[in-house]
């Protein structure tokens, strides 16, 4: 092992209470590989160098848009800060009189705003900082002739502005049209420079007001169903077309009472005097004009002997209705006939569409119509028999 004589002077300085210090000098021998990390020490470390420019613009982009009133910029900057623990000043765009900041970023350990006429970053740490910013810059001129311009700032290496400009509504004079409502303007001399001139002064359309809507009912389905002791119970659903709330009213036939009014399914409580109903109705949802209406009413009708009469009716409602289709439930062991009444009788050939059930409902079923039913409430007269049809004794 190579070793090498090294002769160290050692200043010790005594203590536990001693107030003079004694100085001890000697020789002492070390291997080399020990001695080169002492000498390594005792040199003096070497500050690293300076960076050639405190921060880099490292890419700018611009965007513009043109409005009646003003040049609407958006501009986005990536800028990489290169000085640390000193204070780093980076100037973007020059903000002139008719200039105005809109939007600015909120950034860690760096501000973004106005500093001595120019849209600055201003910081201390290093980094790399991206951000955008929002301006608005009011034209010079008057009347249908505009101009605006945009300066950068000594730090920025000029960019184009991709301009969007509705061709109906504007003209650009500076630069010259290219035809398309997207122009990429190129700066002259570090300067943005945008002329336009608006093609014709806006028309303020005229505000259509539509007719208010007749409320009225496009459609009822209704439903008679009766036990053999005569309890039976009435359901009719209206559809309702309208486009505001309105007030409707029933008049319900006489022997009847009522069980429930549901409005798009939720129930109502309507306020009812001697047989009358009213209550607001409205469109399910803000901009429609439909509406559904359920009433359901119950009535005794007595009991069935072997052969008799039945006097039917339904709701009498305040609006129009341009068809009223319904359905009887009777008991199977009568034969029924049409006697009378509003209503006719027909046969149905296809699946009715109102008041559809899950399960089929017990019965001889009667289907029955009316159309334009107006300030009247439908009624029906049934005249009923033993049906002997399936009797032996025939």
């Amino acid at each position: 092992m190579w070793t090498s004589s090294l002769v160290l002077g050692l200043l010790l300085t005594a203590s536990a209470g001693s107030p003079s210090a004694t100085t001890v000098s000697g020789s002492a021998t070390i291997p080399l590989e020990e001695l080169l990390p002492l000498y390594a020490q005792q040199r003096p470390e070497q500050a690293p160098p300076a960076p050639p420019t405190d921060a880099l613009v490292v890419k700018s982009q611009l965007k513009g848009r043109l409005t009646a009133d003003a040049l609407l910029v958006d501009a986005h900057f990536e800028v990489q800060v290169l000085a640390s623990g000193r204070w780093t000043q980076v100037r973007l765009l020059r903000l002139d009189a008719d200039t105005y900041l809109t939007a600015i970023p909120s950034l860690e350990d760096a501000t973004v705003g106005a500093l001595e006429d120019h849209l600055s970053l201003v910081t201390r740490e290093p980094g790399r900082y991206s951000f955008d910013v929002s301006l608005a810059l009011r034209p010079a001129g008057s009347g249908a002739d505009r101009q605006a311009q945009l300066r950068f700032g000594p730090q920025v290496s000029p960019v184009p502005l991709r301009l969007e400009a509705d061709a109906s509504a504007f003209t650009l004079t500076e630069p010259a049209a290219s035809g398309g409502e997207d122009t990429d303007v190129y700066p002259r001399q570090g300067v943005l420079r945008i002329g336009w001139r608006t093609a014709v002064a806006p028309k303020v359309a005229r505000q259509v007001v539509r007719p208010p809507l007749e409320p009225s009912i496009p459609e009822a389905h209704a439903s008679w169903v009766s036990t053999l002791e005569g309890k039976a119970s009435v359901r009719v659903r209206y559809a309702l077309r309208l486009d505001r709330e309105q007030e409707l009213e029933l008049e319900l036939p006489e022997g009847h009472r009522l069980e429930r009014v549901l409005l798009d399914s939720v129930p109502q409580v309507p306020s009812e005097k001697d047989g009358r109903l009213k209550l607001k109705v409205a469109p399910a949802r803000f901009g429609e004009t439909e509406a559904s209406l359920e009433v359901v009413l119950a009535r005794d009708l007595g009991v069935f002997h072997l052969s008799g009469r039945l006097k039917l009716a339904l709701p009498k409602v305040s609006w129009p209705v341009a068809t009223v289709r319904a359905r009887a439930h009777f008991p199977a062991v009568f034969n029924y006939r049409r006697e009378g009444g509003s209503m006719e009788q027909y046969e149905e050939t296809g699946a009715d569409g109102g008041l559809e059930t899950q399960t089929p409902l017990p019965g001889k079923v009667l289907h029955f119509r009316q159309y334009l039913v107006a300030a009247s409430a439908p009624t029906l007269e049934l005249g009923y028999s033993v049906d002997i049809s399936q009797s032996y004794f025939r």
